[in-house]
Parts: C-alpha cells; structure tokens; sequence
C-alpha cells in the first residue's frame, strides 16, 4: 500500500455498530471496504450493497485481502480476533471496551505495543468538537477552577435489543460495559485520574444476570466529585447519544445529560449551555446569573475516527487520539465501579482488582 493507495479494511462483526463502521468505510475516501465477516449469513446482502465480499468467519479471509481492521464483535472475541489481526500485519481500530477484562486487554494491547502495529480505540465521543471546546474550558479555567460533575444516562433499551444477542443478558453485556464505559472515558480524558469509586448496581428492572441500574459516586485526584446516574431501562432524554443526536438508533433530543461546575460558572456537557453570574463579576448564590451556548461543530464521530484511524495507518499523526491504553484505563474504572458494588465497600485506585473481575 503506498501512502496514497485507498486502505483495505475488514469489519469483522457486523452488529449495530459493526454495521455503521461497514457503511461508513463504504464512503470514506480514504477506505475500501473489502470484507465483512459475520456468521449470519443474512449480512451477505449487505455486502452485496456495499460492494464488498462476505465471510462468516475471519479466518476465511486471506491474510493478504486488507490492510487493516474494525473489531466490532462481542467483548469476549476482541482479544482473540485482535491478536488475529496482529499476526496478518493488520492496523485495527477495536471497538470500545479494549477487551473483556484487563487481563486480557493488557495482552492485546501490550502485544501491539512489541509489535510497533497501530492500535485505535473506539471511544468516538472524543471527536466531538464539544469535547475539545469543553475541555478548554476547564483547563483554561475561565470559569474558575473545576469543582464538580453530575452526569445521567437513562434510556428504555428496546426488548428486541436483548434477544438479538443473548450476551447481552450476561455479565459483559450490561450498561457498565456498554455504556458507562463512554462516560468513563469522558471523564478521564476532561477530570484526569481517579481515586476513589464508589458504586451501587440493580438489576430489580429485568431480572438478568447483569445489571440495567447503577448509582456510581467518584473522586478525581485533583479532588474534583462526579455523580453518575446509569440506566438502560427508564425512558428519559437524558443520554450523550441523545444530547449529540451521534446515534441513529437513538432519537435525538437536545437536551444535555451532564452539569459540570466550577467556582464562578457552570456550564452543560456536550451542548455547551454556559452560566455566569449576570454582571460578570465572581457571582454567588443571592445574585442573577446569565446563560448563553458555545456553538460547536456537529459532526459523525464515526466519520471523524475513521479519518483518525486512516492518518494514524499512513503516520500522518504521530500517536492515536484514544490508544489502547487510554481504553485500558477506561475499563480500569468500569472494573473499580464493579468492585465497590460488589464489596459494598469504596474502592481506592491504589488497590489491585479482584481476580474474579481483573482476568
């Protein structure tokens, strides 16, 4: 592949989001989408209409078909098909979390890292322009130093959700793994490093296995508290997806689902609604405040990542925005939530993760 050379990419599981990745790719300039790997066979049509051969398993495609590859398959399968593409000299972009657990995350990521092979994350909401703006924000201090976060995510999964894929019933299919883990990955990357968590979980609302509810209270080091209020089953428009209107499957609402505040103003997250005292002056609770909304560029994540993923393949950047650290570090704190609601007791980062949830 020469540096100007379409790059030929497999998308290997072709879910909910695997198939957004496929139909992306299909019209990225810079891709060409070669294969879809999947063991339904039904997804065979969508390769026929996205000009692209089908395989049900990855092994049926030959090593020297693609340049690089998507991972958009269940938890358990992100290591071993990681590895896949490791061994055939493949890029690959994995879908968020890194891995099942952080045993097997650290070898998938460690094993890239000897290989000197790019590997991308896919915690898109980075890409948000809001991200970049609200992150200035905070480390420009303009409002005054970060005090605090409290952050909601609340939506009805549909039940054809959960019979489309029996996993999702089980221990990595719940909204922690799923969904948190994206808040987890925002609040690392504008809070920095954590402390403490705190954590209750319910499963009271389906009766599975895994849980749909979870209360979750964290400590920053820079002392900075954010409540997290997560649920996959309450019909709310509180939600990113539904805020950032960056989800197809997830009607858009407008409405934000974060409050972040500091000493002389607050402001929402990702819409960008910014409150200041009226007169401009340090502000306090007896006096009016004003409010006015940063705009910021809307855009497709996916799209954007994709265009990441393509510089990062041809060494037109020099590192990937989200690396496969950066997602280790986002599952380190979904396994701490685990910990603290399973020991009902706070979790320290200076702790090691039990073996029944770190392997």
């Amino acid at each position: 592949m020469s540096r100007n050379d379409p790059i030929r990419l497999v998308v290997i599981g072709a879910g909910l989001v695997g198939q957004r990745h496929a139909r992306h790719a299909f019209s990225h300039q810079d891709f060409d989408l070669a294969w879809i790997v999947d063991p339904n066979e039904a997804r065979q049509e969508m390769a026929q209409q996205l000009e692209c051969r089908w395989a049900a398993s990855l092994e049926d495609v030959p090593a020297g078909d693609c340049d690089a590859a998507i991972i958009a398959t269940p938890n358990a399968d992100h290591l071993p098909s990681g590895l896949t593409c490791l061994a055939r000299n493949w890029a690959t972009l994995v879908e968020k979390p890194v891995a099942e657990t952080i045993a097997s995350g650290e070898k998938l990521v460690s094993a890239f890292e000897v290989a000197g092979l790019p590997l991308l994350v896919g915690h898109h909401r980075r890409y948000h322009p809001s991200f970049d703006k609200a992150n200035e924000m905070i480390s420009s201090a303009v409002l005054g130093p970060l005090i605090s976060a409290s952050l909601i995510w609340a939506v009805r999964k549909p039940d054809s959700y959960f019979k489309a894929g029996a996993w999702r019933r089980d221990s990595d299919g719940g909204p922690l793994l799923i969904n948190f883990i994206h808040e987890a990955d925002l609040m690392l990357g504008l809070f920095g490093p954590v402390d403490e968590v705190q954590a209750m979980v319910s499963s009271h609302a389906r009766g599975s296995t895994v849980e749909d509810s979870a209360a979750i209270l964290v400590r920053f080091a820079s002392g900075v508290i954010a409540t997290v209020m997560l649920t996959d089953a309450a019909l709310s428009p509180w939600s990113f997806e539904g805020a950032s209107g960056e989800n197809p499957t997830i009607a858009e609402t407008g409405i934000s689902s974060w409050r972040i505040g500091c000493t002389a103003g607050s402001f929402e997250f990702p819409g960008l609604r910014v409150w200041t005292d009226a007169q401009g002056d340090e502000g306090d609770w007896s006096r009016p405040l004003k409010d006015e909304t940063i705009e910021a560029a809307k855009v497709d994540p996916l799209h954007e990542q994709l265009t990441h993923f393509a510089q990062l393949i041809r060494g037109q950047v020099d590192k990937p925005k989200i690396s496969g650290r950066d997602g280790l570090e986002a599952l380190r704190l979904v396994e701490a939530v685990r910990t603290a609601a399973r020991t009902g007791q706070p979790f320290f980062v200076d702790q090691t993760l039990s073996t029944s949830n770190a392997v």
